[in-house]
């Protein structure tokens, strides 16, 4: 008799056209927290729904960015504490970079708003939305922030190239002659 095979990813979902998939442990992990709090099921979906939910949402921003460049995105995949768009890196090197950006994009402009709600009226009597808004909302912003230090492999080793990119663009339209001459 021979012993299962475990795949390392499973197929989850799927948004726009890319599979999403979940590394195994994600799913074992899920599991034992799901198990482990019978007492309150609710808060524990909330929790592992949110946290992950956060993950998504970053790698969405990616998927949306990459796809507006036009280049080909193959496959989302979540694992317990990153997640990877995969995607056709594009030649543009500014390009690359607004990609690097769109996670932290994504994320900030779901978490603003909600960190801006909370703040402003508190959070509600139900614990297992009060999680969601709290992951949504300080964690996500944490998140994105952390992102940004520019060491591989997160997103701000790429995501900072392009303010010299633009710089650079900039200053070379700037010193650029006019294409039309004046009557005088």
């Amino acid at each position: 008799m021979r012993p299962p095979k475990f795949k390392r990813l499973y197929e989850v979902m799927e948004i726009n056209g890319v599979k999403v998939f979940a590394h195994w442990s994600v799913l074992l992990i899920g599991a034992i927290m799901l198990f482990g709090a019978v007492s309150e099921p609710a808060m524990a979906f909330a929790i592992l729904g949110s946290y992950y939910g956060v993950i998504l949402l970053h790698e969405c921003g990616h998927m949306i960015a990459a796809q507006r460049k036009h280049c080909r995105v193959w496959s989302i995949e979540l694992y317990p504490f990153w997640g990877i768009t995969r995607f056709e890196v594009p030649y543009s090197p500014s390009d690359h970079c607004v990609i690097a950006w769109g996670g932290i994009v994504a994320q900030t402009i779901v978490a603003v708003p909600i960190i801006v709600l909370t703040e402003t009226f508190g959070y509600t009597p139900l614990q297992p939305l009060n999680a969601f808004l709290a992951a949504f909302g300080f964690f996500s912003f944490f998140v994105a922030m952390f992102n940004l230090i520019p060491v591989p492999p997160l997103d701000g080793a790429v995501a900072w190239r392009l303010l010299p990119a633009l710089f650079k663009r900039s200053t070379r339209t700037a010193k650029r002659e006019p294409s039309w001459r004046s009557w005088r």
